[in-house]
């Protein structure tokens, strides 16, 4: 019972049990109106044939020089003819005279058949059809003895009146027992149990077929999600089965992939951190051991070993001191001050900061602001974002070349800030990488730094509740583009 596709083959099972069942109790209930309906139908049939028959009777017994036979024997001759060839025996059809009341006169039922005698038809259909040589008429009999029937009142011929003298015979009366629920469970229980059986196999089979559609893809997925489990990322499932199950499996792929990226991306990170600490600290290493051991002996080959010691040592430790900074505001553990920031005190201070190397690399800085001036958020924080993307800018923008800080209000409540420059540019397979860790452009040569600028200023930008992004065409310059809450908007929780 645990296996989801034997589950689901049971339920199946038990839906078209009790449809099944249904469907048989309500055929049930509708038979006895049906049956009914089907013994109306062959008394009205049988009903035509009466005065044919009784004429005959008459013509047949005067020819043979018989004499003419009474009424109670052409009853009876009639009620023989009837019943020859009934399924259900010669005690089925009974045969009646009614008068203008309704009263039958006389009567014979073949057989141990209850008698009619006296019993009053009650007609169910349009009398006025109950005419001369007309056709019958629905009707029903509750006879003295027995359970009630069901009749067809035909009116008789002239030739057939003759014989009931005496009598107010007006018609002749064809009737048997209404249908039972037994009788009719004994007629078409048969073909019930053999349309059943036939449906029960097609519904195993398809319920089989249906339950391995929905089970094998699952089964699938948990098979790939244990292969993911021992380390195979690499693992697929394809999109089989229901719109639901396709759609489990297209998010399965799609959660491997991520899993997969992250996996490279901790391997590259170990790679690249490894990488950026290892120079330093065999420089560390050489240049203390030569000091140690006696190889630089001299007071200006010490004071220069000492020197690079102590710049290998910050620059190890601005590495870990960046990780750490990356690390604190991924996780929330920094939190962004809610303050007003005014955008012209801010762009005022980030120029003065790089006025000197504007004069210095003979590059122009353009700061343009319009729009709101006002936002909300961290001054500190914003500022290093600004100085990490002008940095960049600079480094990369050429003697003559341009670079441009602007900022204007895209939507109300929004700012958006730019800063773009005239340099060498970055090739398009590279763009999309730019805020990982550790990542540097093949395209751009003068990169310094360990490559985290980037990474912490989105993270920065994110914890302020915007995005950033980045454009470039290689030969004609590179452009950040990131948006802000602007003052009066609650700000975002820190991006995790």
């Amino acid at each position: 019972m645990g296996s989801l596709q034997v589950r689901l083959f049971l339920t199946y099972l038990v839906i078209i049990g009790v449809t099944l069942g249904l469907a048989a109790v309500s055929l049930f209930l509708l038979l006895g109106g049906y049956r009914d309906e089907i013994s109306y139908g062959n008394l009205e049939d049988v009903s035509t044939l009466i005065n044919d028959k009784a004429n005959f009777e008459l013509r047949d017994a005067a020819e043979s020089g018989n004499g003419t036979p009474d009424g109670q024997y052409l009853l009876l001759v009639l009620s023989a003819a009837f019943n020859q060839g009934d399924p259900v025996g010669t005690r089925n059809t009974a045969v009646a005279v009614v008068d203008r009341s309704g009263r039958v006169i006389d009567s014979a039922s073949p057989g141990e058949g209850a008698r009619l005698d006296g019993a009053v038809v009650e007609l169910t259909g349009d009398q006025a059809n109950a005419t001369d040589g007309g056709q019958g008429v629905r009707c029903r009999i509750d006879p003295p003895e027995g359970p009630p029937l069901i009749c067809v009142s035909t009116p008789l011929s002239t030739a057939v009146l003759e014989k009931f003298p005496g009598t107010d015979a007006t018609a002749i009366v064809v009737a048997r027992p209404a249908a039972g629920l037994g009788e009719v469970l004994g007629d078409l229980m048969p073909r019930l149990l053999s349309s059943g059986l036939i449906g029960v196999a097609a519904a195993l089979v398809l319920g089989f077929l249906l339950s391995q559609s929905v089970a094998a893809p699952l089964r699938n997925i948990a098979r790939a999600a244990r292969s993911v489990a021992r380390g195979n990322y690499r693992q697929r499932v394809p999109a089989t089965g229901p719109a639901e199950v396709r759609d489990l499996a297209a998010n399965f792929n799609r959660m491997t992939e991520e899993v997969q990226r992250s996996q490279q991306t901790l391997r590259d990170f170990l790679a690249n951190i490894s990488h950026e600490l290892k120079t330093p600290l065999t420089s560390i290493r050489g240049f203390s051991e030569a000091m140690l051991d006696g190889t630089v002996d001299d007071p200006a080959g010490v004071e220069r070993s000492a020197r690079i010691i102590s710049n290998e040592s910050n620059r190890v430790l601005r590495l870990v001191e960046e990780l750490l900074d990356l690390s604190r505001i991924e996780s929330g553990q920094v939190s962004m001050r809610q303050e007003e920031v005014d955008i012209r005190e801010l762009f005022g201070h980030v120029e003065e900061i790089f006025a000197l190397r504007s004069e210095e690399s003979g590059v122009h800085l353009d700061v343009q602001l319009s729009g709101r001036t006002t936002i909300r958020g961290d001054f500190d924080r914003l500022e290093q974002v600004l100085n990490n993307l002008l940095d960049n800018a600079f480094r990369h923008t050429p003697s003559e070349g341009t670079v441009r800080l602007v900022s204007r209000e895209v939507q109300p409540g929004l700012l958006q800030v730019t800063v773009s420059d005239t340099g060498e540019g970055i090739p398009l397979d590279d763009v999309p990488h730019l805020f990982e860790r550790f990542y540097r452009a093949n395209g751009r040569p003068n990169g310094k730094g360990h490559g985290l600028g980037l990474a912490i200023t989105r993270e920065i930008v994110r914890a302020h509740g915007g995005d950033i992004w980045a454009t470039s065409e290689p030969g004609r310059g590179t452009t950040f583009v990131f948006t802000l809450p602007a003052a009066g908007r609650p700000l975002a929780r820190p991006a995790r």
